[in-house]
C-alpha cells in the first residue's frame, strides 16, 4: 500500500479552495465575457461588478468607452465645463441613469469604495470638488444587472470568467482593448469564430 504523507493531502486539499475562491463572483471582482455570450450588448464585455449577493447583482460595462462627451446629457451642468473624457455605455438597465467612478485615496463623503482606489459616487458627488481627469473619473450611462440566480445560472453555463479587478485595470488608459488584454488567445481566436 502506498502512504501519502498528510502535508501532501492537506496542500491538494487547499489549492483547488483557493483557485475556486478566485472564481467567486463579488464586489471589486471582474467578469470577462466568454466566447459563449454573443450580441452587441455584452459580447467581448468586461464588467466591474459594484454588488453580488442573494437579491442579484449589478456593474458597470468598464471597456466601452461611447462618442458622447456627458456635457451632451448635462447640458445645464456648468460643473461639467472642462471635462475631456467620454462617456461610458455601463450596461443596458436604466439608460436614463448615471453614475461615476472615481479614483483617488480620498473619497468624498457617500462614496462607496469598490477596489483599491477606486470608488462610486453619484455624477453629482463626481462634478462637484474633484477633478475633471478622465483618468481619475468615469461617467456611465446605464448599468449591468442581473435576478437573483441569473449570473450564477450564466457562470454555470461557461458565460463569464471571474478575475480579481485593480484599478489599473478599471481605468484603463485604453479601455477598449481591455478584453482582449484579459482573455485567452484561444478564446479570442474562438470569439471571432462565426
Amino acid at each position: 500500500m502506498i502512504r501519502i504523507p498528510t502535508w501532501f493531502v492537506f496542500v491538494a486539499w487547499l489549492l483547488p479552495v483557493g483557485a475556486i475562491a478566485d472564481q467567486v463572483p463579488a464586489q471589486g471582482k471582474l467578469l470577462i465575457a466568454t466566447e459563449l455570450v454573443q450580441g452587441e450588448l455584452f459580447e467581448q464585455t468586461v464588467v466591474l461588478l459594484l454588488h453580488y449577493d442573494e437579491t442579484g447583482a449589478f456593474g458597470l460595462v468598464v471597456n466601452r468607452p461611447t462618442d458622447v462627451k456627458p456635457e451632451e446629457l448635462l447640458a445645464d451642468e456648468d460643473a461639467i465645463e472642462g471635462y475631456s473624457g467620454t462617456l461610458f455605455w455601463g450596461g443596458p438597465v436604466q439608460m436614463d441613469s448615471l453614475r461615476a467612478l472615481l479614483l483617488t485615496d480620498t473619497p468624498p463623503a457617500g462614496a462607496e469604495q469598490i477596489i483599491e482606489s477606486v470608488h462610486l459616487v453619484s455624477y453629482e458627488d463626481a462634478l462637484e470638488g474633484v477633478p475633471k481627469d478622465p483618468a481619475s473619473v468615469r461617467f456611465f450611462i446605464g448599468y449591468a444587472g442581473w435576478a437573483p440566480g441569473q449570473l450564477d445560472k450564466e457562470m454555470a453555463h461557461g458565460s463569464w470568467r471571474v478575475l480579481p479587478g485593480s484599478s489599473e485595470q478599471v481605468f484603463a488608459t485604453e479601455p477598449r482593448t481591455l478584453w482582449k488584454r484579459l482573455t485567452p488567445a484561444q478564446e479570442q481566436r474562438a470569439a471571432v469564430q462565426p
